[in-house]
Formats: C-alpha cells, sequence, structure tokens
C-alpha cells in the first residue's frame, strides 16, 4: 500500500514542480557511478569541472579558489591547482564519475573523479596543490 502512494506523490510532485521531483528522486537514489571521455570534461578551477554544461564539484580534496581568493597566494597557488587537474584530464584515456546523491551548497553535483584507475583526489593531494576534505569548514590557504 505503500507503494501506490508514493507514486501519488512523486507524480504530483512532477506535475507541479518537475525539479522539485528531480531532488526529491535524487536524495534517494543510489550512488550513480558514469564511464566519460575525459575530453568532454572542462576544468572549472583545481576541484570542480563541467559536463555537457553541469558544474561538478569534485569531492575528497579542496583546492585553492581562483575567483574568490582571498590573497595573492591562494590565487597563485589555485591557478597551479587548476592547471595540474587540466593535466591530468589532457593525458588520462579513461575517466568515472562516481555521483553522491545530493548537490553542494552552490547546486554543483558532487563526484568522485577516477582518471585511468587513479583517484584524483589522491594525486592532488599527493602532489601537494590541494587538502583532503569531506564537508563542513574550509581550512583558509592565505
Amino acid at each position: 500500500m505503500l507503494l501506490p502512494g508514493l507514486l501519488l506523490v512523486l507524480l504530483g510532485l512532477w506535475l507541479t514542480d518537475p525539479d522539485t521531483l528531480k531532488s526529491a528522486l535524487r536524495g534517494i537514489a543510489p550512488n550513480t557511478s558514469e564511464a566519460v571521455d575525459p575530453r568532454l570534461l572542462t576544468v572549472v578551477d583545481g576541484d570542480t569541472v563541467r559536463l555537457a554544461g553541469t558544474s561538478i564539484r569534485l569531492t575528497g580534496f579542496d583546492a585553492p579558489e581562483t575567483y574568490r581568493a582571498q590573497c595573492d597566494a591562494e590565487r597563485v597557488r589555485g591557478e597551479a591547482a587548476t592547471a595540474r587537474l587540466r593535466e591530468l584530464i589532457e593525458l588520462a584515456s579513461t575517466a568515472q564519475l562516481a555521483y553522491l546523491p545530493h548537490q553542494d551548497q552552490y547546486g554543483r553535483d558532487l563526484a568522485r573523479l577516477t582518471l585511468d584507475g587513479s583517484n584524483v583526489s589522491d594525486t592532488m593531494v599527493g602532489e601537494g596543490f590541494a587538502r583532503r576534505y569531506s564537508g563542513g569548514q574550509r581550512r583558509p590557504w592565505c
């Protein structure tokens, strides 16, 4: 009896506000993973990419800011992180995005990016371009 009621609620959401339905389904959908051609990924900054017009915040690490940098040193480090992420993607022959079932505060999708079998988070942190990050308060770079 629960299933028909749920279907009616979902139908009502779809009829009144398709975006709300999409958000509701994202919250109950399991994590999804998708193989993508790395050439289709556009680097926005050191921890954000764009795929088919959708911004994706990469998880597991935090890179210095480039657009809202708090100081020149952060901006310089952010530009270096952006260049390194761009290089990693350009050199990759395979890419896998493992999506979380929710978005961040800016409406970006959240996903772990794996290139040629290596977690980008591990590479960026290991090479000193980023810090480990799992959400919450970010530490300043200045």
